[in-house]
C-alpha cells in the first residue's frame, strides 16, 4: 500500500512557508491557520506582500499545534480563522494558549478572523489581542500584525483569569457574596 498517505488517525502536517528573498531582513513571523483556502490565500498573501514577513501557512488547528509545539520560538504572531472545524478557531487558540503556559512558554499574540461582531466575545474568551472581520481587507491586516508583535497575550476573558474574575465579583459585593 505505498503511496496511500499517512495511516487513519495520524495528521500530514503541510506547513508551507512563505519567506521574503535573502537580502530583505525578517521582522515580522506570522503563522496563518485557516481551513478555507480563499481565507488562508487572502491573509497569506496580505501579509506576504511585506517585504519583512515570513508567513507560514496552516491548514487546520492540529497543524497549528505541531507546528508550534515543535517551533514556537520560529513565530511572533499567529492568525487564526474563527471558523475552523470541528472545534473552532476559539477552543484551539485557547488550547495553543494553554499548551504554551503548560511548557512555560510565553503564548503568542493573536488576532483571530471573526464571521460575526458576536464573536468578539469568544475571541475576548479564548486570550485573542485583536480581532478583525471577514473578508479580510489586506491592509489592515498588515498594519495589525505589526502592531501585535512583541505584544503580550491578554488574560483569558480579556479581564483576568476565571479566579480572578470571580474575586472580583465577590469583592464588589462588599461581603463576600453573603
Amino acid at each position: 500500500m505505498s503511496g496511500a498517505g499517512p495511516p487513519r488517525g495520524t495528521v500530514a502536517v503541510r506547513v508551507r512557508p512563505v519567506r521574503p528573498s535573502e537580502e530583505t531582513e525578517v521582522r515580522v513571523r506570522v503563522l496563518v491557520v485557516a481551513e478555507n483556502v480563499s481565507e488562508r490565500l487572502r491573509a497569506v498573501s496580505a501579509l506576504a506582500l511585506h517585504a519583512d514577513a515570513v508567513v507560514t501557512e496552516a491548514a487546520s488547528g492540529e497543524e497549528a499545534r505541531q507546528e508550534l509545539l515543535a517551533e514556537h520560538d520560529a513565530y511572533d504572531v499567529v492568525v487564526v480563522d474563527g471558523d475552523l472545524q470541528p472545534r473552532g478557531g476559539f477552543a484551539i487558540l485557547y488550547d495553543l494558549r494553554q499548551q504554551a503556559t503548560l511548557q512555560e512558554l510565553t503564548p503568542l499574540p493573536s488576532l483571530v478572523l471573526i464571521s460575526r461582531e458576536q464573536d468578539r466575545w469568544l475571541a475576548d474568551w479564548a486570550g485573542a489581542n485583536d480581532t478583525m472581520l471577514k473578508p479580510v481587507d489586506s491592509f489592515r491586516l498588515s498594519k495589525r500584525v505589526k502592531e501585535l508583535v512583541g505584544q503580550t497575550a491578554p488574560p483569558y476573558g480579556g479581564s483576568g483569569g476565571t479566579a480572578q474574575q470571580v474575586a472580583a465579583a465577590l469583592g464588589e459585593t462588599g461581603d463576600g457574596g453573603r
